[in-house]
């Protein structure tokens, strides 16, 4: 995407664009806030699926997302179009003014209702970047957008005292950098391939560790995705990529994008940042804007693109279909769960989600036979999965073989530490063993 805009200039019509989408996601972010959420909270009896209830306790946090799928994300979105809204106030003359500067106050306003304390820190940072770039910066004005970033900061601060009282965003963070820094050492060559980390994570998970499918960090994900030789080759050309066009990054006609990237980029020491398809887009059209890449790089380049990214949609739409079955699996809509679960095998024949929703329709229709082959599939995809040995294992103790109950029972528990019932399990069968040798041994 990024050879492809970089064949165009977008500053011109980015203004209309940047202007449009900020009014359009701002004022739904309102209405999120002070009609939607209270409308949600208001009719608790409708239905009572696991989605559901999560979605209600995501609303009654008061934090707003948008379009998106967390407020962190929302944040950074918000930061970047403050950053566009920032810089065309400077550009325009007039009556265009006082639409720029009641469009900042709009998002400034998303931004403080996202309650998110990187969101501010990171536009913050971008701000101060776009104005030093850009000639704009002079020292008086330090203070003043110092002050209302401090302002803004300690009002969110307030409204989450508990979890800032505590440093819980702190301690999530470092918690789960050094659960990825455990994924990595297990798999340090090779990595757990690209889209596992989410599943390699429950095995480093300790007991009292808050746990998450991210990383909180794009670097220490990419790592234990694809390994740290690929990550260090990627450093080495960064390096001497940043080495030879560093200069342009400090052009005052770029400024705009330039601080699009930096924000973008201190979003990834402390979230998945590009993971997010919203930031991924924004980086590379910022990206696209900064850096040109000559024609025949473009040429050379596209033939492996096009085929990647014809790989990565057919793989999405096979995910797409897998995460309809699952909405369908909790509404119990069982026939069309496993339609679109036998559609996501088609696409992808390896994918373990669709295969772990097949064994428990199956389980549902009381067919246990088939299962336990099902679950026996997943294994073969994914060895490690700690459902799917749990399940083994009863099945296994159920027909007498109880030493290979127990090694299912041990991978289930070691694959997830946090979860108790996989360890009772374990430990109710490590006791049924020893004391049927004890008995067989008299």
């Amino acid at each position: 995407m990024i050879l492809f805009l970089s064949r165009f200039r977008l500053h011109d019509i980015l203004a209309p664009l940047s202007g449009g989408i900020a009014s359009i996601v701002f004022i739904y972010g309102i209405l999120q806030k002070f009609y939607i959420f209270p409308w949600i909270l208001g009719h608790m009896d409708w239905d009572q699926s696991v989605y559901a209830q999560a979605f209600r306790n995501k609303v009654a946090s008061g934090r707003i997302f948008a379009i998106f799928p967390l407020p962190t994300l929302y944040a950074t979105i918000c930061g970047l179009l403050l950053l566009c809204i920032l810089h065309y106030f400077f550009q325009s003359t007039g009556w265009k003014k006082v639409f720029w500067v009641l469009l900042f106050l709009l998002g400034g306003f998303n931004l403080f209702l996202t309650q998110s304390f990187g969101g501010i820190i990171f536009f913050t940072l971008g701000a101060l970047f776009y104005l030093f770039v850009s000639g704009i910066f002079k020292i008086k004005y330090l203070a003043p957008l110092l002050m209302i970033a401090a302002l803004m900061f300690f009002l969110v601060v307030t409204l989450r005292f508990s979890e800032a009282r505590g440093l819980k965003p702190v301690k999530l963070r470092f918690a789960n950098w050094l659960q990825a820094g455990r994924v990595i050492a297990s798999a340090p060559l090779l990595g757990v391939g690209l889209g596992n980390y989410e599943t390699a994570v429950a095995a480093e998970v300790y007991p009292g560790e808050p746990p998450s499918i991210y990383a909180h960090n794009f670097i220490l994900q990419l790592a234990a995705e694809i390994g740290l030789p690929w990550l260090f080759f990627i450093f080495l050309l960064a390096t001497h990529w940043i080495k030879t066009n560093f200069r342009i990054i400090l052009q005052r006609d770029k400024a705009l994008f330039t601080s699009i990237c930096m924000l973008i980029l201190f979003f990834n020491l402390f979230d998945v940042g590009n993971y997010f398809f919203a930031a991924g887009i924004g980086f590379a059209v910022a990206f696209s804007q900064v850096f040109s890449i000559g024609s025949p790089a473009r040429r050379g380049y596209l033939g492996p693109t096009l085929i990647f990214a014809v790989i990565l949609l057919v793989t999405e739409i096979g995910v797409d279909r897998q995460k309809t079955a699952d909405l369908n699996f909790v509404r119990r809509d069982y026939a069309r769960a496993e339609q679109y679960y036998l559609q996501a095998l088609r696409i992808n024949p390896w994918s373990y989600r669709a295969l772990l929703g097949r064994a428990a329709i199956a389980q549902i229709k009381n067919d246990p036979d088939t299962a336990e082959r099902i679950y026996g599939r997943v294994l073969s995809v994914y060895p490690g999965q700690a459902y799917a040995n749990y399940m083994l294992s009863q099945a296994a103790y159920r027909e007498g073989a109880y030493l290979t109950a127990m090694a299912y029972a041990r991978q289930a528990a070691q694959a997830n530490k946090k979860n108790k019932q996989y360890q009772r399990w374990h430990e109710s069968i490590k006791t049924g063993l020893a004391d049927r040798l004890a008995l067989s041994g008299n």
